[in-house]
């Protein structure tokens, strides 16, 4: 059995290294907004959205693995340094896929908002990059990857939605704040597992800007609040999809508590990234209920 879990860990982390599995948890969050809102995107949302995440969240990782060279602090990395070339043509092929898909697959209001979401991508991007290894506690780069990352999971099926009924939901506005919360917290976990690494290849984040502790308590507060908020969402509205919601999101908050109070177990193989990053595929449990 253990040589089992040993393998499944494994053959995860190279998913992993890929973003492959953040792409997945993106599908995972569409899914998951477009049940609760009840809201039917076109069939072409459901390949474009992840596509589209894994180009962004690639072309990052290989912009900052050119940067910091073979000798990175990250697997990722001097993953991402060594497969540049075959990387670089992935992301102009499915580029290229998601442009051709999103013009033909997608309403009008859709094409937009997928415009809207790159220019986004490239912003941040570009404020990132000019940053450098500046730190201070307003630069939040985790708050910007966590906001672009939402923006672009839950915007389609809540715009989905208005275009067919003209109605504007208001209560989904919490569940939407609960995952957004739930991004940052990853986020911000990461980058207290990794403040080292960061300080040595030159990377801004906001744990280097406040401190690990103080990071540390930002982080257990903000799952602390998920209990009292997924309360009050299933009080306003306790349909079986809010139910399903608020369970997947206590699986998430208590992955990610533990992720936070386990230090030297997660550390190993980082196991803080997969535990992480894998609380974020439970959203797709929301396709079958």
């Amino acid at each position: 059995m253990l040589k089992l879990a040993g393998s499944v860990e494994r053959g995860y982390s190279r998913v992993r290294i890929v973003s492959v599995d953040v792409a997945a948890a993106a599908l995972g969050g569409g899914v998951l907004a477009s049940r609760v809102i009840g809201s039917t995107p076109r069939p072409s949302f459901y390949w474009l959205l992840p596509a589209g995440v894994w180009v962004a969240y690639t072309v990052d990782h290989l912009l900052d693995a050119r940067r910091m060279g073979p000798d990175a602090s990250t697997p990722r990395h001097r993953f991402h340094h060594c497969h540049a070339v075959a990387l670089w043509i992935a992301v102009a092929i499915i580029g290229v896929a998601c442009a051709l898909g999103g013009w033909i697959g997608l309403a009008s209001f859709g094409l937009v908002y997928a415009c809207v979401m790159a220019a986004l991508v490239i912003i941040h991007e570009t404020i990132i990059k000019l940053t450098g290894n500046r730190v201070s506690p307003l630069l939040v780069k985790e708050l910007g990857v966590a906001v672009v990352f939402t923006a672009g999971v839950w915007g389609m099926p809540w715009l989905r939605h208005w275009f067919d009924t003209r109605r504007v939901l208001g209560w989904p506005v919490i569940l939407l704040g609960q995952y957004f919360m739930l991004a940052v917290v990853n986020l911000i976990e990461f980058s207290i597992y990794e403040s080292k690494m960061d300080t040595a290849d030159g990377q801004t984040s906001f744990v280097r800007g406040i401190g690990r502790e103080r990071a540390r308590q930002i982080v257990l507060a903000l799952l602390i609040l998920q209990l009292p908020i997924g309360g009050i969402a299933i009080s306003i509205s306790p349909s079986r999809m809010v139910v399903c919601a608020e369970s997947i999101y206590l699986l998430m908050t208590a992955g990610l508590w533990m992720v936070m109070t386990m230090p030297r177990y997660m550390a190993r193989a980082e196991r803080y990234r997969t535990l992480g990053d894998g609380v974020f595929l439970l959203p797709l449990l929301m396709a079958v209920v």
